[in-house]
């Protein structure tokens, strides 16, 4: 069940039947894709995932606008803000389930939370397996089953979706950049200068930035800015917090300093991204 938070702009927290569980649902015939998703950018406490089979649409992931096409899946992590204004002419699947219901140590867990993996690519010709799968987890779903159970059959139902995706052997051969990434969004709020994530990344600075200029073409220092503008972006986007307090969160003594930055990072100011949400 989804359940909406907050005021006009909303975060969507997930309620579970019970611990653990998933749900698939059918569009355009579910009602999740019809609600605030179409009206407003929401930000999902859980995992979303869609298999499109039919139509063509678009979407945004993180305010950034994507085609939607028959073999498309994108896969949204906790956090991450969502768009989708038109739904009627796609059809696919949705497969709705927070991190809980992932075994810990699996290859597919792994890379749920891999914060260096893609939101979207092409199913291509892992098709057949996954269709299979979601409709296996669709039926062990409609009937009373344990919590193990769904357990297995979502990874086995993810599991396809997870091949298909990949990563750029840029990425995949940079571990110092994946250990970057996820220390940055760990920390970002918290952690402003490269030089602070040495320790947790095992590396110097420079060797830092080479990574990330490796795997990403920019610096480590715009790397690290671009993830803080992007959850001040999410914020404003999802939320009423003011101005000065979300300086205060994201880790800035001043509001003056923030904004600076803000403009600095998108252009804009933090009161006009919102006015104009």
């Amino acid at each position: 069940m989804v359940v909406e938070t907050g005021q006009q702009v909303l975060g969507v927290g997930y309620a579970p039947a019970c611990a653990g569980m998933a749900e698939v649902r059918r569009f355009p015939s579910t009602g999740v894709l019809r609600g605030p998703v179409r009206r407003h950018p929401v930000r999902p406490d859980f995992h979303v995932v869609g298999v499109l089979t039919g139509g063509t649409g678009a979407h945004e992931v993180d305010f950034r606008p994507a085609d939607l096409a028959a073999g498309t899946v994108f896969w949204l992590r906790p956090g991450q803000v969502h768009r989708i204004p038109d739904t009627a002419r796609l059809r696919g699947a949705l497969v709705l389930f927070t991190a809980s219901a992932l075994a810990p140590g699996t290859r597919v867990a792994a890379f749920a939370d891999d914060v260096a993996r893609p939101s979207q690519w092409q199913l291509g010709p892992h098709g057949t397996l996954a269709d299979a799968a979601l409709r296996h987890l669709e039926l062990l779903l409609a009937e009373p089953s344990t919590t193990d159970d769904v357990a297995d059959a979502l990874r086995l139902a993810l599991t396809p979706l997870a091949a298909a995706a990949g990563l750029p052997q840029e990425v995949r051969a940079n571990s110092v950049f994946t250990r970057f990434a996820t220390a940055v969004e760990a920390e970002h709020t918290r952690l402003h200068h490269v030089r602070e994530y040495e320790r947790l990344v095992h590396a110097g600075s420079r060797t830092i930035d080479r990574a990330v200029r490796q795997a990403r073409g920019v610096s480590a220092k715009r790397f690290l800015d671009e993830r803080i503008a992007l959850e001040a972006r999410r914020r404003l986007a999802t939320s009423e917090v003011t101005v000065a307090a979300l300086g205060r969160e994201l880790g800035f003594s001043e509001a003056t300093n923030f904004v600076k930055f803000y403009r600095r990072l998108t252009g804009t100011t933090p009161a006009a991204a919102r006015a104009a949400r």
